[in-house]
């Protein structure tokens, strides 16, 4: 419902190679965006869906690629379009660090709203094919 343009739109505010719902892990990808939607209020009324979506982010990198204030920056110098729908809060915060890589996040709403139109399709034509063995 709103996953593909909640990424699309913070894959674009914030430069980020890659923007995954997954769970970073051990491993921490440096350089991807780590969504986790805490919740997600979704209503579908009169051919319109909306969602209020709450979560965090985190992003884990060298410490010169994000430093503190990157976040901040990347929102005031993003398209108004992009940020229009979307409240963001808890900036910077910085959980863990080990040598020169560090882990920076942010929380945020999104407020998605679209026009709910599920396919409807007709059926032109059935073909059977009945076999005898």
């Amino acid at each position: 419902m709103f996953e593909a343009e909640l990424q699309s739109k913070l894959k674009a505010i914030f430069g980020a190679q890659k923007v995954s719902y997954d769970s970073p892990g051990d491993a921490s990808e440096q350089e991807c965006l780590f969504i986790e939607v805490e919740t997600a209020n979704v209503r579908i009324t009169d051919g319109k869906q909306r969602a209020k979506v709450s979560g965090n982010c985190v992003m884990f990198g060298d410490n010169n690629k994000l430093p503190f204030g990157y976040f901040t920056k990347a929102i005031a110098k993003a398209d108004a379009s992009l940020t229009k729908d979307l409240f963001f809060f808890d900036f910077e915060e910085n959980t863990r660090r080990f040598k020169g890589i560090v882990q920076r996040g942010f929380s945020f709403v999104y407020f998605f709203h679209s026009q709910f139109d599920p396919d409807i399709g007709t059926i032109t034509n059935v073909d059977i094919t009945v076999e005898e063995s």
